[in-house]
């Protein structure tokens, strides 16, 4: 694995050096539960939308009425959006949230698109603000925007208005997107020099081979977005190629 993060596009070393000592802190993560059609009366207020490999382990997506956000032929698996339910006001006191899949397999794509109306608007109005990054004693030459780990932070990339609030904070027209594992998002001007852009992989390219707190892996791709919206991919077949191998 060392020596495939050092050839992997011409990266650097297998893991960010100099890293902070911190004391470890627990990770609160919310189990998605599944739930029957008629356990819970569809609340629009309360439905987001929630990205997943169609390889999860986490929804259960036979029968589901799902679309496609990313998928090509050399992707380990396809990324696609699905819906769960989500009380906010129900946040228990160490920072669980219950999260209960909305079945799709008995919907019409009416009911599809009104889930996807709402689940966008929930998103947007979500608060879970970027903030700069910082995780080594070593203070990078670039700027890299991040959120606690959170249930829907990944998803911040289906919101026009959140990676809006991303370009005004980095001052750039052009982001680079990583969301490697559920829970996470990283995002860098794709306007760098080369040297910080491959820093950048390098990054992303730790996060999916190597997670510690056992998320599951969502996309070994990149994504540019301009004005707020994804407009290109950029494919890491190599990565594709180690997952794979890794599942055989």
């Amino acid at each position: 694995m060392i020596q495939f993060l050092r050839n992997i596009l011409g990266l650097g070393p297998a893991e960010p050096t100099k890293l902070r000592k911190k004391p470890e802190e627990p990770v609160v993560k919310s189990v998605v539960k599944e739930m029957a059609n008629d356990e819970l009366k569809v609340d629009y207020t309360m439905v987001y939308p929630y990205l997943v490999s169609q390889k999860t382990q986490e929804l259960d997506l036979v029968d589901e009425l799902v679309s496609v956000f990313h998928k090509t032929e050399d992707i380990y698996a396809p990324i696609v959006q699905a819906f769960v339910i989500i009380d906010k006001n129900k946040e228990g006191a160490n920072g669980e949230i219950d999260i209960f899949h909305l079945k799709t397999s008995d919907k019409t794509e009416e009911d599809y698109e009104m889930f996807d109306k709402h689940s966008l608007i929930n998103l947007d109005n979500l608060e879970l603000p970027f903030v700069f990054w910082d995780f080594s004693d070593e203070k990078i030459e670039y700027d890299i925007l991040s959120v606690k780990i959170a249930a829907l932070a990944s998803e911040k990339i289906l919101s026009k208005k959140h990676m809006l609030e991303a370009h005004k904070m980095l001052n750039s027209n052009e982001l680079l997107v990583s969301i490697p594992r559920k829970g996470l998002i990283f995002v860098c001007s794709n306007l760098l020099d080369k040297e910080h852009i491959t820093h950048f992989m390098n990054l992303h390219a730790y996060a999916i081979l190597s997670d510690k707190q056992g998320f599951e892996v969502l996309c070994e791709d990149l994504f540019v977005v301009e004005e707020g919206e994804v407009i290109n991919v950029m494919g890491i077949t190599q990565l594709s190629d180690v997952l794979r191998e890794g599942n055989s």
